[in-house]
């Protein structure tokens, strides 16, 4: 792998340009340099390297099976966990490789355009997703650990939110329709090109898999929780 050209390297495993990225090496200016090559002109330690991606090929990710056994509270960790994945990661990434796509085209020129408001979207979704929906999750859990001195007052504060209804337009949701029929255009016939179609194209999957733990564990779990909590409420009710 040493031996290697950087633009085979990142042919084979589009994650090693991130990982490279990180390190500041502009791998389209070292396109045809070897690791080895770039290793010493940037002062990389090769083992160090190279025992980094072999760790990027183990697949350490937690499989739908592992995470259908988490707690809801869990589960919120992994999907926050996530969260800051996607945002902190992969798209700074896959908007630095836009950035490097050349060219006056109309269909290079929409992708500048429309990924920052797409990030920008993004970002705000997830915040927004966090701060109310995740919210009331722990709310939630932490009834449920009876670390709320009142659950009743508590839960009946937010009595307007309808998880079921929430939980079904939650599945029709595609943030990804408009990028994702932009991106497909692009030919693979360009390095950088290549790149951005094969990066973005691993963030969705990433994003339908996170977005298949939220709608078949995450909502149910959470809905399970809550009707459970109500039930005790009401058998402890003064009118029972």
């Amino acid at each position: 792998m040493i031996d290697k050209t950087i633009s085979t390297l990142l042919k084979e495993n589009p994650t090693h340009g991130r990982f490279l990225h990180s390190l500041g090496v502009d791998f389209e200016a070292h396109y045809d340099h070897t690791l080895a090559e770039v290793c010493k002109a940037f002062k990389l330690n090769q083992k160090a390297i190279l025992k980094a991606f072999e760790l990027e090929n183990i697949n350490t990710k937690l499989t739908y099976e592992e995470l259908e056994k988490r707690t809801l509270g869990q589960l919120m960790a992994y999907l926050k966990q996530s969260h800051v994945i996607f945002i902190k990661e992969y798209l700074p990434y896959i908007g630095v490789l836009i950035d490097k796509l050349k060219g006056a085209g109309s269909l290079i020129t929409d992708l500048k355009l429309v990924f920052p408001l797409f990030f920008e979207d993004f970002v705000t979704h997830i915040h927004e997703e966090e701060d109310s929906l995740f919210d009331y999750f722990n709310t939630l859990v932490r009834i449920e650990q009876g670390k709320v001195i009142n659950p009743l007052k508590k839960v009946y504060h937010v009595r307007e939110i309808n998880l079921e209804s929430i939980a079904l337009d939650h599945k029709d949701e595609d943030e990804m329709k408009s990028m994702r029929s932009l991106v497909m255009e692009l030919p693979e016939t360009e390095f950088v090109m290549g790149l951005v179609k094969r990066e973005f194209q691993l963030f969705d999957k990433l994003l339908g898999f996170h977005a298949k733990v939220e709608d078949q564990l995450l909502f149910p779990k959470a809905i399970a929780l809550e009707k459970k909590i109500w039930a005790e409420i009401d058998q402890h009710s003064p009118d029972n």
